[in-house]
């Protein structure tokens, strides 16, 4: 047995511990308040102090910043290898898991609970690493820092106070996507539609939680009755959903993340291809024209492609109707930053046809890395080792992850290529193979760029 697996043996239980922990708490983001004592929540500020006390137990010294972000530090040098890694978790719909999201469950060799693969697992696998190092009495040549941040799924409010605090890194890695190694990340883009609805046929909607999700539930309320007619359109095309309390119309489709809305189903889509073909609603042929079953901002017309980054995705997020108001929300994964101003040219001008306005709201630019450098040969040669796949090469994702806010940032697993992403969606897990697979490959990245 060679020196990783004993690492396994050894450390794999005191892994899963931790983890169960963290998980445990949910640590979903309340309303942001930069003056609170719990700027992110209260459960955000209980999972980042749980943390800080592990940390503490594995014999690390840690520092809490306003409860924003908290950081272990090991070893000391003039270089810093800066590891991104959160606390924070998106929503759950309860009843579309078959677990609680809250409480880590092990089964056929699966951790499931919300947060195992986004970022609570990758995170404890860092843990992991660091303990097994450190008690190999590891004495590296650079100060290595794990960052815990509170804020990276609602706009990585923390990372940008650490910078402020602290400023750049020489050398910073998130564990937050993909193996082998992503060096590149596509511009994130978000805007709104609102308008005046009161001549429509809703009485009410509402669907999506967050514009970095695809949403897996629609409720609406309508001043024609269609109730027939949905309960057929629901048949025919095999789609859950029913009426809710003689009059809320409900329709259920798969969350997914908004950097590949092609692998979930967009319940809003469902609620607007049944009023297109059932009612006169301005709003649902507006839909139809310019983004109905339409991931890629084709109907749109801001579709775009890079050979490295590949082609730009669009999620339409989250729809809101009270009353005569709406609002919409679209997030946009664009490989070239031309689209900063493609698109809002390209909505602006679909929204005047329709009687609607834009909100554009930005984002942040798209992020690359040297992948011929220093630091990501030698990342990229840890996961070689560990793999045994000696031909991968690096990737571009449409992700945002903590990496793009450091000019030397990459992100770094724990996901294997050809594995279906689980994050955001229901019943989220991370087998205990590729929690092990993780620990290795920090293990060894973290000692090969520190030694």
């Amino acid at each position: 047995m060679d020196e990783l697996d004993l690492l396994i043996t050894k450390y794999k239980d005191l892994g899963i511990d931790i983890l169960k922990r963290l998980v445990s708490i949910d640590s979903i983001l309340d309303n942001f308040d930069e003056n609170s004592d719990a700027p992110f929540g209260v459960k955000n500020k209980e999972c980042l102090e749980e943390f800080l006390k592990i940390g503490n137990e594995l014999g690390f010294k840690t520092y809490n910043h306003k409860n924003y972000f908290g950081c272990l530090d090991y070893g000391d040098g003039d270089e810093l290898v800066l590891i991104l890694c959160h606390l924070d978790v998106v929503p759950v719909v309860s009843n579309e898991w078959k677990t609680n999201p809250f409480e880590l469950s092990i089964s056929n060799g699966n951790m499931y609970g919300r947060g195992t693969t986004d970022d609570k697992g990758p995170l404890t696998a860092i843990l992991i690493a660091l303990k097994a190092l450190k008690d190999n009495n590891f004495m590296p040549n650079k100060k290595i820092r794990l960052f815990a941040g509170c804020d990276e799924e609602s706009g990585s409010r923390c990372v940008k106070e650490y910078k402020k605090v602290f400023g750049d890194a020489d050398y910073a890695f998130s564990p937050d996507a993909d193996f082998p190694l992503i060096c590149g990340e596509k511009a994130i883009i978000s805007y709104d539609i609102i308008g005046d609805v009161s001549e429509d046929i809703f009485v009410s909607c509402e669907a999506g939680e967050r514009y970095n999700i695809v949403p897996s539930k629609c409720e609406f309320k309508l001043k024609k009755d269609l109730k027939y007619q949905f309960i057929e359109y629901l048949k025919t095309n095999k789609y859950r959903g029913g009426i809710l309390n003689e009059d809320t119309y409900v329709v259920y489709g798969v969350a997914s993340h908004a950097m590949d809305p092609d692998k979930g189903l967009n319940a809003i889509y469902i609620m607007f291809d049944f009023l297109v073909k059932n009612s006169t609603s301005n709003l649902a042929r507006f839909i139809d024209k310019y983004y109905l079953w339409d991931n890629k901002g084709k109907k749109a017309g801001y579709a775009d492609y890079d050979t490295f980054m590949k082609e730009l995705t669009s999620n339409l997020a989250f729809i809101r109707i009270n009353g005569s108001k709406l609002r919409m929300g679209f997030n946009v994964r664009a490989p070239h930053d031309e689209s900063f101003d493609i698109i809002p040219d390209c909505v602006g001008k679909n929204c005047r046809e329709f009687g609607y306005d834009l909100n554009f709201l930005g984002g942040s630019l798209s992020h690359l890395v040297d992948n011929n450098s220093y630091f990501v040969n030698t990342l990229l040669n840890a996961y070689k080792k560990i793999s045994g796949d000696y031909n991968c090469k690096p990737i571009a994702i449409g992700g945002g992850t903590y990496a793009r806010e450091f000019k030397n940032g990459v992100a770094f697993g724990p996901q294997k290529p050809g594995k279906e992403d689980l994050c955001h969606i229901s019943n989220e897990y991370m087998s205990i193979e590729d929690f092990e697979f993780a620990i290795k490959v920090y293990y060894e990245a973290i000692k090969e760029l520190t030694k």
